[in-house]
């Protein structure tokens, strides 16, 4: 594990590690952008490559009503569901969302478009889609509540989209920038069970970013390279939903037409980009 660790930043296999630069070199030779950025998206990348995360407001066409509608059907999904299916205490994801929501695709608009394609230098395609649900808990944090790297290849990426009004004692996403996140896995930092020696620094309110937003709020992240926590809300409850994205050879639009009825149940990581092969198959991953 250190060497692989050390080598890839994750405990995968060298043969999954290998793939993934493979297609990611494929996928940068097969770019051919739509359209020129503009300074501003082509900034919002770099400050992305440069910290690990980047928030980016609701897409220009998400009226306050669209976002307003979206929340309340996502809610009425929850209710209909008790609460989806049950991740632990305090979290729990919406079985089938894409297939029930399939106009959550709409946050991910010419701007949001941009910025991931010149933070990889290729086009980009969606492996998995989830909507989760996280409600105030006394019990002791565990899981993705403690702070943590993501087991996944250095080329994954996340985009979290708040589905409410966001603020830290609701839930807010809490963050490590990439400078001080590469620091401490070079002091040993990768298993969250293992996290009593630095558990200090982890607890520096100075080096924590805590994301804060309104409904539609849309956060990038290296979700391997930022060590990053959920935060289970004070009050109320947290609905966001959570898109993993990987480079590709061709644009996210016609990927996602012939992939979609997969992205709900994809899970783990894609283990082989090549063939969008999952390392999971189900809801609780």
């Amino acid at each position: 594990m250190k060497t692989r660790v050390a080598m890839f930043g994750n405990n995968h296999s060298f043969k999954v590690n290998l793939k993934y630069a493979a297609y990611e070199n494929t996928a940068r030779r097969s770019w051919k952008p739509e359209s020129n950025p503009t300074p501003e998206q082509l900034a919002a990348a770099e400050r992305f490559k440069t910290n690990g995360f980047e928030v980016l407001p609701p897409p220009r066409g998400m009226t306050p009503e669209k976002l307003r509608a979206i929340k309340e059907a996502v809610d009425k999904r929850f209710e209909e569901q008790s609460n989806g299916f049950s991740l632990g205490v305090g979290m729990s994801r919406l079985i089938d969302g894409l297939e029930v929501m399939p106009e959550i695709v709409d946050f991910i608009d010419a701007d949001l478009e941009a910025v991931v394609e010149n933070y990889y230098g290729s086009h980009f395609k969606i492996f998995a889609i989830s909507f989760y649900r996280t409600l105030p808990t006394p019990d002791k944090p565990d899981s993705s509540f403690l702070w943590h790297l993501d087991n996944c290849p250095k080329q994954e990426i996340k985009l979290m989209i708040y589905l409410d009004d966001v603020v830290a004692d609701t839930g807010a996403f809490s963050v490590k920038d990439k400078p001080f996140s590469q620091d401490l896995r070079k002091e040993g930092f990768f298993d969250r069970k293992r996290i009593n020696q630095f558990i200090d620094r982890l607890s520096d309110t100075s080096t924590t970013k805590v994301l804060e937003g309104p409904t539609g709020s849309r956060l990038l992240f290296e979700n391997g390279g930022c060590i990053h926590k959920a935060t289970s809300p004070k009050r109320e409850h947290r609905d966001v939903v959570t898109f993993v994205l990987i480079p590709s050879d061709i644009p996210w639009r016609p990927h996602f037409a012939r992939h979609r009825n997969l992205l709900s149940t994809n899970g783990g990581i894609c283990v082989d980009p090549f063939r969008d092969r999952p390392e999971h198959v189900g809801y609780q991953y």
